[in-house]
């Protein structure tokens, strides 16, 4: 393996904080990186997995409280969306075809941005059109992707190989033979790919 592979949902907080890291982390140390889109609702029912949000009162007063302190550390703005959670399987086919074309980071960004910074509608079809555009697609395949059963299909299918690769939640950076869970684990990434415990591209 010559590359990291980004799992993410934009359902996630976290994800929206880690992006702003994580491809500098592959530029870094010289390696490609794969923005691959899963399913978190339907991976998190496969495997019984953790629901942050649906725990203890306490811990989920914790959890906003964290969140807001790591934003705030990085100097981006966060708020939860009114309607949260919105739909997210659009987005998530819109970014398969983001990543196809190497415009992944870019547009993911633009679409976290909307979700967890502005209010935005990540359902609407105009508006991922208009990030698609501002990210250097061509904003009727963005549509078109956004509502395609093939894209729908490649989508269930990333979130199987996510479960088969043992990703258990997101963000997750899977170097090939580890894998790295949340957006403050990116320092031990880091860290990892220093000491050459990966191949560089």
């Amino acid at each position: 393996m010559t590359g990291l592979t980004f799992w993410f949902d934009v359902h996630s907080p976290w994800v929206y904080l880690a992006s702003f890291r994580v491809g500098d982390i592959a530029r870094k140390h010289g390696l490609p990186l794969r923005w691959r889109p899963l399913h978190l609702p339907r991976l998190l029912d496969e495997i019984g997995g953790v629901k942050p949000l649906e725990a203890a009162p306490a811990r989920v007063a914790w959890f906003r409280q964290d969140i807001a302190d790591h934003a705030e550390v990085l100097g981006v703005p966060l708020r939860y969306h009114p309607h949260y959670p919105l739909r997210n399987s659009r987005a998530l086919r819109a970014a398969i075809l983001a990543d196809e074309q190497g415009r992944a980071e870019a547009f993911v960004r633009l679409v976290l941005k909307g979700y967890w910074a502005e209010e935005a509608d990540i359902t609407d079809l105009d508006l991922l059109a208009r990030w698609g555009e501002e990210a250097g697609l061509d904003g009727q395949a963005v549509k078109a992707a956004a509502i395609g059963e093939d894209y729908k299909q490649r989508l269930d299918a990333n979130t199987a190989e996510a479960i088969a690769r043992g990703v258990f939640g997101v963000p997750t950076v899977d170097t090939g033979s580890r894998l790295y869970f949340g957006s403050d684990r990116l320092d031990l990434l880091d860290n990892h790919i220093s000491r050459g415990k990966i191949p560089l591209a």
